[in-house]
């Protein structure tokens, strides 16, 4: 190891060395016999193998760096590193490849786009649950107070004034804008601030950061603590805050120092939220999960760019004229008048009559245009070869293989079912959504939980939502106030009508409730029972009769059965 490396370790992840040799067939068998069959990484250079960062030249296809590991590290730790430490050492690279993918491949922007779209849509929805019985009053008063606090849960979110700092963003654009930064950086970093701002009635605000704001050059002991990758915990493993860059919105001529922000107030409010998914224990950073996806994204669209340059030139055309004219050795002995030449004329001065007819008498391809050509001469079109007819097979199959990697189907990353059946639909969004769901659980839900318990607070502190008579503070009970579940966009269906069918076989025959079936489209169950009521009696009272649910039987045997086509 030399001493630049260890240098490069001692300030973070090094960097690529300036010049990376060819490895040749004969280096790589040799590399293959040296690890008892392995590809190992060599120092220098890379094996010929397809990985997130390797060509198959050899050569570092885009930015990814090999480590030799130095005895100590900037917060990856001595030795074999820290556990998690592999995370800590590639993210930001990982990071900056992913963000520059973004606004270049089509398929990194799509599936950036699909994802935040499946996790939130529009938002999630509040379904508050206040515990009664921790908080010690009837179920119906409960009711009542989940109510007063959706009623102005919906307003507060919907005003950025009152939820964002900046004053510029709704709460769910500010939640889409992290869970795309968690796709990008593998990280969602915001902040809970508590200000006064004109026009606002409410003091908690929301702060998105850049995760790059969380300084990760920083990480060394403290009294009682340590401090890893900017992120500071107790000596007995406990988080206690983070070192976060403040940048000022707007000011762009400073270079701030990294500050500490707690992560909770002295009372238990929370101050910085930090998210990521976890992938290895005691990982401290977080990993884009669409890491995986962009070695294949990366070969589509390099694949597209030539595939396009060979279609191009397809339909490029040269012509040449064909002469009958004999050798250069037999021009001086030809009969010039045999070729349309002026008998007795030189082959010199025929030569050049020549020259001056194709002069004036221009050849031209354009449509309806005869062209003139001397007696003896043709026309010839060049075109170049058709492109290779496996393109779409491999293109789609780089496709397949980028949606895979990232949780997601073809058919979505596509945007192509024309040759995908019904069943073939259903099957290949299935496993899609259940990712989406638990993303949503391990990203969104958080972020959201966190806004709305600071939210809560000071409403019930305030006043401004009346507690039942008998119960406690919240600060006594934040967690019975705070208890809520949350509503996200509907689960997509390849035929609306058979999956309405199979929700009422199921609650029919008693596998699901009416309120998994709502919770499922996105609905929350009191909501709906409360419009339906309305509903009804609206058009009772203007003289129409409310439509009666029909069961799936009466529908016919030829709706049930499923088109298998």
């Amino acid at each position: 190891m030399g001493i630049a490396n260890w240098f490069r370790g001692r300030g973070g992840p090094p960097s690529l060395p300036e010049a990376v040799p060819v490895v040749t067939p004969k280096d790589v068998s040799r590399s293959v016999s040296q690890s008892s069959g392995a590809l190992a990484p060599i120092d220098g250079t890379t094996s010929a193998q397809l990985g997130f960062q390797d060509g198959t030249d050899g050569r570092k296809s885009l930015t990814w760096a090999r480590y030799s590991a130095p005895m100590i590290t900037s917060g990856y730790g001595p030795f074999f590193g820290t556990p998690g430490s592999e995370v800590s050492r590639e993210r930001s690279q990982a990071a900056a490849v992913t963000a520059d993918m973004l606004t270049g491949n089509s398929v990194v922007a799509t599936l950036v786009e699909n994802f935040a779209t499946y996790a939130i849509g529009n938002g999630l929805t509040l379904s508050s649950r206040p515990a009664n019985d921790a908080l010690g009053i009837a179920p119906e008063a409960a009711r009542e107070l989940a109510n007063q606090i959706e009623r102005a849960w919906l307003s507060w979110i919907m005003n950025p004034v009152e939820c964002d700092a900046s004053g510029r963003h709704t709460l769910p654009q500010l939640v889409t804008a992290a869970f795309k930064s968690w796709l990008v950086t593998g990280e969602s970093l915001a902040v809970l601030d508590w200000r006064t701002v004109p026009g606002a009635q409410t003091r908690t605000k929301l702060s998105l950061l850049d995760s790059r704001q969380l300084d990760q050059s920083i990480t060394r002991t403290a009294d009682d603590a340590s401090i890893m990758q900017g992120v500071q915990f107790g000596n007995n493993g406990t988080l206690q805050g983070y070192w976060i860059r403040p940048y000022v919105l707007g000011n762009y001529n400073s270079a701030p120092q990294a500050v500490f922000v707690k992560a909770k107030t002295s009372w238990g409010r929370q101050r910085a939220v930090h998210l990521f998914d976890l992938l290895l224990p005691g990982q401290i950073r977080g990993l884009s999960p669409l890491t995986a996806a962009l070695t294949p994204a990366h070969s589509k669209g390099t694949l597209r760019e030539f595939g396009l340059a060979a279609a191009l030139v397809q339909t490029m055309v040269a012509a040449t004229i064909e002469s009958d004219l004999p050798s250069a050795q037999a021009l001086g002995s030809i009969n010039v008048g045999d070729f349309g030449g002026t008998p007795g004329a030189t082959p010199g001065e025929w030569l050049k009559a020549r020259g001056d007819f194709y002069e004036s008498s221009k050849v031209s391809l354009q449509p309806g245009v005869i062209g003139h050509l001397m007696q003896g001469d043709r026309l010839k079109i060049h075109r170049a070869e058709a492109p290779n007819g496996t393109y779409e097979a491999f293109d789609n199959s780089l496709g397949r293989e980028a949606a895979k990697a990232a949780g997601s189907s073809a058919e979505s990353l596509s945007g192509d079912y024309s040759k995908t059946s019904f069943s073939a639909s259903r099957l290949a969004e299935e496993l899609p959504w259940r990712i989406n769901t638990r993303r949503r659980s391990a990203i969104v839900e958080p972020l959201y939980r966190a806004v709305f318990k600071a939210w809560l607070e000071e409403q019930c502190e305030t006043g401004k939502i009346a507690l039942p008579k008998g119960a406690p503070a919240f600060w006594e009970a934040p967690d019975a106030y705070a208890s809520s579940l949350w509503r996200g966009s509907g689960k997509p269906v390849a035929d609306p009508l058979k999956a309405a069918q199979a929700d009422i076989l199921e609650i029919e025959n008693g596998l699901s409730t009416l309120e998994a079936k709502l919770g499922e489209r996105g609905f929350d169950f009191e909501e709906t029972l409360a419009q339906r009521k309305a509903e009804k009696q609206q058009l009772e009272a203007a003289g129409f009769t409310y439509p009666t649910p029909k069961a799936v039987l009466a529908l016919g045997p030829e709706q049930i059965v499923a088109d298998e086509r």
